[in-house]
Protein backbone atom coordinates (compact mmCIF):
# COMPACT_ATOMS: atom_id res chain seq x y z
CA UNK A 1 0.00 0.00 0.00
CA UNK A 2 2.66 2.35 -0.98
CA UNK A 3 2.45 5.16 -3.39
CA UNK A 4 4.70 6.39 -6.04
CA UNK A 5 3.54 4.45 -9.01
CA UNK A 6 4.76 7.51 -11.46
CA UNK A 7 8.28 7.05 -9.98
CA UNK A 8 7.90 3.30 -10.64
CA UNK A 9 6.97 3.67 -14.29
CA UNK A 10 9.57 6.47 -14.97
CA UNK A 11 12.28 3.47 -13.41
CA UNK A 12 10.67 0.62 -15.95
CA UNK A 13 10.72 2.26 -18.90
CA UNK A 14 14.42 3.78 -18.48
CA UNK A 15 15.28 0.20 -17.63
CA UNK A 16 13.89 -0.90 -20.80
CA UNK A 17 15.73 1.93 -22.76
CA UNK A 18 12.18 3.51 -23.83
CA UNK A 19 12.24 7.41 -23.96
CA UNK A 20 8.76 9.01 -22.72
CA UNK A 21 7.53 9.81 -26.05
CA UNK A 22 8.62 6.21 -27.48
CA UNK A 23 6.36 4.79 -24.70
CA UNK A 24 3.62 7.01 -25.22
CA UNK A 25 3.67 6.04 -29.08
CA UNK A 26 3.39 2.12 -28.00
CA UNK A 27 0.75 2.74 -25.92
CA UNK A 28 -1.49 4.92 -28.15
CA UNK A 29 -1.54 7.63 -25.83
CA UNK A 30 -1.04 11.06 -26.07
CA UNK A 31 2.93 12.48 -25.24
CA UNK A 32 0.95 14.49 -22.34
CA UNK A 33 -1.28 12.22 -21.05
CA UNK A 34 1.46 10.13 -20.98
CA UNK A 35 3.47 12.85 -18.81
CA UNK A 36 -0.08 12.96 -16.20
CA UNK A 37 1.14 9.52 -15.58
CA UNK A 38 4.77 9.82 -14.84
CA UNK A 39 4.16 13.25 -12.77
CA UNK A 40 1.51 10.94 -10.50
CA UNK A 41 -1.57 13.66 -12.08
CA UNK A 42 -3.05 10.43 -13.04
CA UNK A 43 -2.98 7.03 -13.23
CA UNK A 44 -3.36 4.55 -16.18
CA UNK A 45 -6.25 2.31 -15.92
CA UNK A 46 -6.32 -1.61 -15.81
CA UNK A 47 -6.58 -1.86 -19.09
CA UNK A 48 -3.37 -0.04 -19.99
CA UNK A 49 -1.79 -1.04 -16.92
CA UNK A 50 -1.51 -4.59 -18.19
CA UNK A 51 -0.11 -3.45 -21.57
CA UNK A 52 2.50 -1.40 -19.84
CA UNK A 53 3.41 -4.43 -17.74
CA UNK A 54 3.65 -6.63 -21.22
CA UNK A 55 5.63 -3.79 -22.92
CA UNK A 56 7.92 -2.81 -20.23
CA UNK A 57 8.42 -6.86 -18.87
CA UNK A 58 7.87 -5.27 -15.02
CA UNK A 59 5.93 -7.45 -12.44
CA UNK A 60 2.93 -5.76 -11.73
CA UNK A 61 2.76 -5.91 -8.14
CA UNK A 62 6.01 -4.44 -7.87
CA UNK A 63 4.81 -1.86 -10.12
CA UNK A 64 1.62 -1.26 -8.08
CA UNK A 65 2.93 -1.41 -4.73
CA UNK A 66 6.76 -1.40 -4.93
CA UNK A 67 7.31 -4.81 -3.47
CA UNK A 68 9.31 -7.64 -4.78
CA UNK A 69 11.56 -6.67 -8.01
CA UNK A 70 10.95 -4.91 -10.83
CA UNK A 71 11.46 -6.84 -13.85
CA UNK A 72 9.46 -10.20 -13.99
CA UNK A 73 10.40 -13.35 -13.21
CA UNK A 74 10.48 -16.29 -15.35
CA UNK A 75 8.44 -19.11 -13.45
CA UNK A 76 8.14 -22.42 -13.72
CA UNK A 77 4.85 -23.66 -15.55
CA UNK A 78 5.26 -26.72 -13.13
CA UNK A 79 5.57 -24.50 -10.04
CA UNK A 80 3.16 -22.84 -8.06
CA UNK A 81 3.59 -19.31 -8.12
CA UNK A 82 2.67 -16.08 -6.11
CA UNK A 83 3.10 -13.49 -8.15
CA UNK A 84 1.02 -10.55 -8.13
CA UNK A 85 -1.46 -9.69 -10.88
CA UNK A 86 -3.11 -6.33 -11.19
CA UNK A 87 -6.48 -7.92 -10.80
CA UNK A 88 -4.90 -8.34 -7.34
CA UNK A 89 -4.55 -4.34 -6.72
CA UNK A 90 -7.42 -1.44 -6.42
CA UNK A 91 -5.85 2.21 -6.91
CA UNK A 92 -6.84 4.36 -4.97
CA UNK A 93 -6.73 8.59 -5.74
CA UNK A 94 -5.27 10.61 -2.82
CA UNK A 95 -6.56 13.87 -3.00
CA UNK A 96 -4.03 16.85 -1.77
CA UNK A 97 -6.96 18.74 -0.16
CA UNK A 98 -6.08 19.21 3.72
CA UNK A 99 -8.69 18.14 6.70
CA UNK A 100 -8.40 19.63 9.57
CA UNK A 101 -8.73 17.31 12.82
CA UNK A 102 -9.06 21.25 14.75
CA UNK A 103 -10.80 23.85 13.49
CA UNK A 104 -11.82 23.26 10.31
CA UNK A 105 -9.68 24.02 7.21
CA UNK A 106 -11.37 25.19 3.46
CA UNK A 107 -10.88 22.95 0.23
CA UNK A 108 -7.89 24.49 -2.16
CA UNK A 109 -8.05 22.01 -4.21
CA UNK A 110 -9.22 18.80 -5.20
CA UNK A 111 -6.66 17.79 -7.81
CA UNK A 112 -5.38 13.70 -7.17
CA UNK A 113 -1.56 13.86 -6.76
CA UNK A 114 -1.12 10.15 -6.75
CA UNK A 115 -2.36 6.71 -6.01
CA UNK A 116 -2.02 4.08 -3.74
CA UNK A 117 -2.66 0.40 -4.35
CA UNK A 118 -4.65 -1.82 -1.57
CA UNK A 119 -5.61 -5.54 -2.32
CA UNK A 120 -8.56 -6.18 -4.34
CA UNK A 121 -9.28 -8.66 -1.32
CA UNK A 122 -8.95 -6.81 1.31
CA UNK A 123 -10.69 -4.01 0.49
CA UNK A 124 -13.84 -5.93 -0.27
CA UNK A 125 -13.62 -8.55 2.62
CA UNK A 126 -11.98 -5.93 5.44
CA UNK A 127 -13.50 -2.61 4.28
CA UNK A 128 -16.66 -4.04 2.18
CA UNK A 129 -16.25 -1.15 0.12
CA UNK A 130 -16.53 -0.82 -3.28
CA UNK A 131 -13.47 0.94 -4.80
CA UNK A 132 -14.78 3.67 -6.99
CA UNK A 133 -16.21 5.20 -3.78
CA UNK A 134 -12.71 4.97 -1.91
CA UNK A 135 -10.33 8.10 -1.45
CA UNK A 136 -7.31 9.17 0.92
CA UNK A 137 -6.59 12.53 2.52
CA UNK A 138 -3.91 13.35 5.03
CA UNK A 139 -5.82 14.69 8.64
CA UNK A 140 -4.07 18.18 10.31
CA UNK A 141 -4.85 19.07 13.70
CA UNK A 142 -4.35 17.39 17.11
CA UNK A 143 -8.54 17.33 17.91
CA UNK A 144 -8.81 13.73 17.05
CA UNK A 145 -5.97 12.45 19.33
CA UNK A 146 -5.16 9.73 20.16
CA UNK A 147 -7.62 8.08 17.16
CA UNK A 148 -6.36 10.32 14.59
CA UNK A 149 -2.99 11.98 14.05
CA UNK A 150 -1.68 14.92 12.20
CA UNK A 151 -0.16 13.62 9.13
CA UNK A 152 -2.32 10.33 9.52
CA UNK A 153 -3.53 8.64 5.97
CA UNK A 154 -7.07 8.59 5.73
CA UNK A 155 -9.20 5.82 4.07
CA UNK A 156 -12.52 7.52 3.27
CA UNK A 157 -15.80 5.77 1.62
CA UNK A 158 -18.26 7.96 -0.55
CA UNK A 159 -20.63 5.13 -0.26
CA UNK A 160 -24.24 6.88 0.94
CA UNK A 161 -25.17 3.74 2.77
CA UNK A 162 -22.19 4.28 4.63
CA UNK A 163 -23.00 7.63 5.78
CA UNK A 164 -25.19 6.41 8.79
CA UNK A 165 -24.61 6.19 12.25
CA UNK A 166 -22.21 7.48 14.87
CA UNK A 167 -18.59 7.44 13.61
CA UNK A 168 -15.87 9.55 12.01
CA UNK A 169 -16.64 11.42 8.70
CA UNK A 170 -15.16 13.55 6.62
CA UNK A 171 -17.61 16.53 6.83
CA UNK A 172 -18.29 19.86 5.43
CA UNK A 173 -19.52 22.56 7.66
CA UNK A 174 -19.59 25.67 7.20
CA UNK A 175 -17.51 26.32 4.35
CA UNK A 176 -14.56 23.91 6.31
CA UNK A 177 -13.72 20.45 5.59
CA UNK A 178 -12.88 18.90 8.45
CA UNK A 179 -12.60 15.18 9.84
CA UNK A 180 -14.89 14.52 13.07
CA UNK A 181 -16.94 12.36 15.34
CA UNK A 182 -20.62 12.67 14.89
CA UNK A 183 -23.03 11.34 17.06
CA UNK A 184 -27.15 11.46 16.27
CA UNK A 185 -29.33 12.34 19.17
CA UNK A 186 -32.62 11.07 19.94
CA UNK A 187 -33.79 14.37 18.88
CA UNK A 188 -32.45 13.83 14.83
CA UNK A 189 -29.95 16.64 15.52
CA UNK A 190 -25.68 16.18 15.60
CA UNK A 191 -23.23 16.57 17.85
CA UNK A 192 -19.74 17.08 16.65
CA UNK A 193 -17.05 16.34 18.90
CA UNK A 194 -13.43 15.48 18.83
CA UNK A 195 -11.46 12.79 20.70
CA UNK A 196 -9.00 15.03 22.19
CA UNK A 197 -11.26 16.68 24.53
CA UNK A 198 -8.34 19.11 26.29
CA UNK A 199 -8.66 21.10 22.50
CA UNK A 200 -11.94 20.00 21.24
CA UNK A 201 -15.47 21.35 22.67
CA UNK A 202 -18.40 19.29 20.99
CA UNK A 203 -20.72 21.15 19.35
CA UNK A 204 -24.57 20.51 18.86
CA UNK A 205 -25.96 21.39 16.03
CA UNK A 206 -29.28 23.57 15.37
CA UNK A 207 -31.93 23.09 13.25
CA UNK A 208 -30.20 26.16 11.09
CA UNK A 209 -26.62 24.71 11.54
CA UNK A 210 -27.81 21.28 10.10
CA UNK A 211 -28.56 22.99 6.59
CA UNK A 212 -24.71 23.75 6.69
CA UNK A 213 -23.45 20.24 7.11
CA UNK A 214 -22.47 18.08 4.54
CA UNK A 215 -21.67 14.39 4.70
CA UNK A 216 -18.59 14.16 2.28
CA UNK A 217 -17.87 10.09 3.47
CA UNK A 218 -16.63 8.01 6.14
CA UNK A 219 -13.55 7.64 7.66
CA UNK A 220 -12.88 3.56 7.36
CA UNK A 221 -9.36 2.93 7.39
CA UNK A 222 -6.27 4.89 8.97
CA UNK A 223 -2.76 4.51 8.26
CA UNK A 224 0.21 7.01 10.00
CA UNK A 225 3.71 6.70 10.59
CA UNK A 226 4.79 4.89 14.41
Amino acid sequence: MTNNLNKRLIFARKLKGFKQKELANILKVSLPTMNHYESGKRAPNSELLSQIVKVLECDPGWLLTGEGQAEKKETNSKEPTSSSTLNDFVLVPRYNIETSAGGGSIIHSEQIVDHLAFKTCWVSKELGADPKNLLLIHSIGDSMEPTLRAGDLLLVDRNKARMKGDGIYLINFDDGLMVKRLEWMMDSTVVIRGDNTSVSREQKLTAVEMEKLHLLGRVVWVGGKV
